[in-house]
């Protein structure tokens, strides 16, 4: 869900009325495929209460391990203390390489070619559902690298995960991100990032049969 522009300025309210912080993590900025991007939460803070979060994993490597954070002054102060306490720093040579990167403009041009990439990919997927597994539904979403799918009620997804996996198939069973002891079973979650766009409408093909099978 992406809050609208009047929800975020009464969260902000809250925030500085009762004196609580709230922690961004806004990591798919960039990867919106249908409209402008709603303005960070950060960009209209003007009392200090946003912590901005992100990180280069998504678009350039998950194994440099290089994020960034944006807060008043004096919490950076005392991060960075703390941060030394368990990790002192990514090496030198990766963060100096990633600066270059970014000033140099390679990763506005990298975004650029990932959100075409990715459009091409989310069209797709979002097509093929509506094609073959027309009886689940899947939240509208303007961006991201995934499809978070409701299936038909008496689907088990654990189930299916692992029959998808012996067809060569990775899917996400949803019950893991539900807090409740008993969370309901028939959700799951389908990236697309990685996958090769002419291999997505014949995997929801395969993936709607399995479905068909597994009720």
């Amino acid at each position: 869900m992406t809050l609208p522009l009047a929800r975020r300025r009464e969260l902000l309210s809250a925030a500085q009325r009762q004196g609580f912080f709230v922690i961004e993590d806004d990591y798919e900025a960039e990867i919106n495929y249908v409209s402008h991007p709603t303005p960070a939460l950060k960009s209209i803070d003007r009392a200090g209460r946003v912590i901005y979060v992100g990180s280069f994993s998504k678009y350039l490597a998950p194994g440099l391990r290089i994020g960034f954070l944006v807060g008043a002054e004096p919490l950076i102060h005392e991060a960075r203390q703390l941060r030394r306490l368990i990790l002192r720093q990514p090496p030198t040579n990766n963060q100096r390489t990633v600066g270059l990167f970014i000033a140099g403009g390679y990763y506005d041009a990298l975004v650029s070619r990932l959100q075409r990439a990715y459009r091409g990919r989310w069209q797709t997927m979002n097509e093929a559902l509506a094609e073959y597994i027309p009886e689940a539904t899947h939240t509208p979403s303007v961006g991201g690298t995934s499809f978070w799918i409701e299936g038909p009620k008496g689907l088990d997804a654990d189930v299916l995960a692992r029959n998808a996996l012996g067809k060569g198939m990775v899917i996400e069973p949803g019950s893991i991100h539900f807090l409740s002891s008993k969370p309901p079973r028939n959700y799951f979650r389908l990236g697309f990032s990685s996958i090769r766009e002419d291999k997505i409408r014949p995997g929801i093909q395969l993936l709607a049969e399995l479905i068909r099978e597994a009720l």
